[in-house]
């Protein structure tokens, strides 16, 4: 199939191959944009079950629309093949991401508020994942995460005409078969029970403990043990692995592990408790204290006084209060644990102690990582000077010589009785110098690991100690203490709160994109193609400007710019799309003319002064690429919300085929009359 075509697309290269169709990078010709087109393999072409996964794969997708949600552009039949042809995501998985290592705080709730928003919308439609993991979502550079792969989706039946209910027959999975990846799918669906949207929640929780810890819950050695440990165990507490991780978050994974369906929180919840914990991070990591004290002290995550809320664009973002009465932990799905299970109050001696041994302890590792490193360094050290890189009159005779030395010849003589043959370069170079300064990192790699795992262990004990609090103390300090600490969290919410709103403003931004340009250059001299885009450049850019445009970034063959208003994005991108004969008419040498396709979104974006246009990402901005993504070739697109921020809105027309993003579009397109106008 490679470098073959496929109706409409010229097939590049495979990106990967299932058990249940292959997928193949492709262009699409006729809009000059890459694209994903799956087929499912010619082995399985037989195979009622394979047909229907990926025939249910593509309804599945194709009714929903969300920015971190796969966008299906077609999908259908030719020549006995079944495809489906998907916009094509630059990125890596978040698999590859996380890496087996905790990622970052900040971070993990980007990623995870886009998810579990896109999660919702799909259960709101009726739509369940069911192999919701790490590896079918993307991250693109810019941090905007895209969920993979419906071909294991379940849609709930839905009022429909008798045909319709016979092929939700035909591919609705037969009761009793399990579906999914056995390390995230969730009890029920292990048990081959019906599903809804609770178990991608549970699967949710499997990648958000991933993302937290680096760690799969319950992944063992084999299937048949993980999907035990799935059924009867509890996952180690996410604190244990990584203690920087915020007590609400820890909750929220717990809410969503939990064995029974009915105990999880919608995938509607889990968002918006990750964006209270989102926000809570933007005031430098703000947690909720937890107090402990003899027979008393504890947190309700969830629990909030009267008039502890600070307004955040609009919405409310509750800030946690610690009553003191409680001696219980509530948690948010209605159960309660003990607080001494929660963390253990310690005497003010044993905390003293604790803080003392992980200081000895985090010494301890400095000296031994700093001497440790002077050992590979040596041998990197002594390759310079033989190779004479550093003089060696420089060194002879020194200490810091005779040290190296004293590391480097004793390792040589041994490695030259080993190895049987010459390791050097000419005269000078010997590279068995640099095969042992990287056996000797290596090695101190090896020696480090038990002393980072002893640091880790007491940073957790004097992490709980805290958390614990300290038996004996007055009550008095206690609530004194929780008043301070909440003072202290208020001011500093508050100070985040108005630099965020500092930045914050009503922006339109505009997305504009040359329809075909690389069949533009096809056959074209070099210099010409160049001298042509030039050209362009200066002829939008001064339209950009005579609008008062505030800022610009370009690709190889678009740009995406911010207005202040609509109306003077509407009335650029109108400019450009009308001006577009006068520049075709002589202005450049090319023989394919120059066309465009325009799209508007405005809204409520943070975007300081200092930042670039290209380091801003926001769902506002995204939405106006889409617009212009769908927008036929001299259209410009735009939402209604849009169209009411214009103070003339003539000649716009509604489109009734098509939905970008949950919006209606309407376009505007230069009319015949407008054409004779413009030539006359």
């Amino acid at each position: 199939m490679i470098g073959k075509n496929f109706g409409a697309y010229k097939i590049e290269s495979k990106i990967g191959e299932g058990g249940m169709g292959v997928v193949y990078r492709a262009q699409d010709t006729e809009l000059d944009r890459p694209v994903a087109i799956k087929m499912v393999l010619a082995s399985d072409s037989d195979s009622e079950e394979s047909v229907a996964r990926f025939m249910r794969e593509a309804k599945a997708a194709s009714r929903l629309q969300h920015p971190a949600i796969m966008t299906i552009y077609q999908f259908g039949v030719q020549d006995n093949t079944r495809y489906l042809v998907m916009e094509f995501i630059e990125g890596k998985t978040l698999k590859r991401m996380i890496n087996n290592q905790p990622m970052q705080i900040n971070q993990l709730c980007e990623i995870a508020v886009q998810v579990a928003d896109a999660l919702s919308v799909a259960h709101e439609k009726g739509v369940v994942h069911r192999d919701m993991k790490a590896e079918n979502i993307m991250v693109t550079p810019r941090g905007h995460a895209k969920i993979l792969d419906f071909g294991l989706a379940k849609m709930k039946e839905e009022e429909a005409t008798p045909t319709d209910a016979t092929v939700t027959d035909v591919y609705k999975t037969q009761a009793g078969t399990v579906l999914g990846t056995v390390s995230h799918m969730s009890p029920e669906q292990a048990m081959g029970h019906e599903v809804d949207g609770k178990a991608d929640v549970f699967s949710f929780g499997v990648v958000l403990y991933e993302m937290a810890t680096g760690f799969s819950p319950f992944l063992g050695p084999t299937p048949q043990a993980t999907l035990a440990r799935l059924l009867n165990q509890a996952p180690k507490p996410v604190n244990e692995l990584n203690p920087t991780v915020p007590p609400m978050l820890e909750m929220l994974i717990n809410r969503c592990l939990e064995k029974d369906p009915t105990r999880r929180p919608p995938a509607k919840e889990v968002t918006a408790e990750l964006k209270r914990i989102q926000a809570s991070l933007s005031a430098k990591d703000l947690v909720p204290p937890q107090m402990g004290a003899a027979g008393s002290g504890s947190f309700a995550p969830g629990t909030f006084g009267s008039g502890s809320s600070i307004s955040r664009s609009g919405s409310n973002v509750p800030v946690p209060v610690v009553p003191v009465s409680s001696s219980r932990v509530s948690t948010p799905s209605g159960s309660s644990l003990q607080a001494s299970e929660a963390a253990k109050p310690v005497t003010p001696e044993e905390a003293k102690r604790l803080m003392l041994t992980y200081k000895g302890v985090k010494g301890l590792r400095w000296v031994l990582s700093i001497f440790t490193l002077t050992i590979p360094l040596s041998f990197f050290f002594k390759f310079l000077v033989v190779g004479e890189l550093i003089k060696p009159a420089l060194v002879q005779g020194t200490k810091l010589m005779a040290y190296v030395n004293g590391i480097v010849e004793p390792a040589q003589g041994l490695a030259n009785d080993i190895l049987n043959f010459n390791t050097k370069i000419g005269e000078k170079w010997d590279l068995l110098f640099i095969g042992l300064g990287l056996a000797g990192f290596a090695v101190r790699h090896l020696l480090m690991l038990p002393v980072d795992k002893l640091e880790q262990w007491a940073k957790t004990k004097v992490v709980r100690a805290k958390a614990g609090g300290t038996k004996g103390a007055p009550v008095g300090s206690v609530q004194e203490r929780v008043s301070n600490q909440r003072l202290a969290m208020l001011r500093e919410y508050s100070e985040a709160q108005r630099v965020l709103q500092q930045g914050r403003r009503h922006l339109a931004f505009l997305s504009v994109d040359i329809v075909g340009s690389t069949k533009m250059k096809i056959g074209e001299d070099k210099l010409v193609i160049e001298h042509a885009f030039a050209e362009y450049k200066k002829f939008v850019e001064r339209i950009l400007k005579g609008n008062n445009v505030w800022k610009v970034t370009w690709t190889p063959d678009g740009i995406m710019c911010a207005f202040n208003s609509a109306e003077e994005a509407a009335k650029a991108a109108q400019t450009i799309i009308s001006e577009l004969e006068w520049f075709n008419d002589g202005v450049h040498r090319l023989r394919t003319p120059f066309q465009v396709r325009c799209g508007i979104n405005t809204g409520e974006v943070i975007f300081p002064d200092d930042k670039a246009m290209e380091e801003i990402s926001d769902e506002v901005i995204d939405v106006a690429g889409h617009m212009q993504k769908y927008a036929a070739p001299g259209a410009l697109w735009l939402g209604k919300e849009v169209l009411s921020e214009l103070e003339a809105s003539a000649g716009f027309e509604q489109i009734t085929t098509q939905m970008v993003d949950g919006r209606v579009p309407y376009e505007w397109k230069l009319r015949a009359t407008a054409k004779a106008g413009s030539g006359s």
